[in-house]
């Protein structure tokens, strides 16, 4: 297994009004032929105090017997989700709140991923309290 990490964007998450509900910025991975069971993690951490309620994954198809399984951290938020045609889902999340410097990660599961896939966290500002 290995790890690749992306260049970061230095895109800010928006942090205004408590409560809000926002959209992260799009995280895009192009994967070229990464094998089975490598990690690729995004550049930018998450922002720390945000609680995370949803997500949307949208993918070209990435090949054979192909999944993706999506990590705020340690915490799996989507789970082995086929990726043999292409994706475009909205996976409600468990109410997980963020730390700071927490990374944002793929798995590649089952067979070499070819293509592109994209992120986007749906979330709710906690602030520092």
């Amino acid at each position: 297994m290995a790890k690749k990490t992306l260049v970061k964007t230095l895109r800010r998450w928006f942090v205004g009004a408590f409560g809000n509900l926002s959209v992260s910025p799009t995280m895009v991975a192009t994967l070229s032929a990464t094998p089975a069971d490598d990690v690729v993690a995004f550049g930018d951490p998450v922002e720390p105090n945000l609680k995370v309620i949803g997500a949307t994954l949208t993918t070209t198809a990435l090949g054979a017997s192909t999944t993706l399984t999506v990590k705020v951290g340690d915490k799996t938020i989507i789970n082995a989700q086929n990726t043999v045609a292409a994706v475009n889902a909205y996976v409600p999340v468990d109410d997980l709140v963020t730390n700071e410097g927490q990374e944002i990660t793929l798995t590649v599961g089952g067979g070499a991923a070819t293509g592109t896939a994209k992120l986007k966290l749906h979330y709710e500002v906690l602030g520092n309290l």
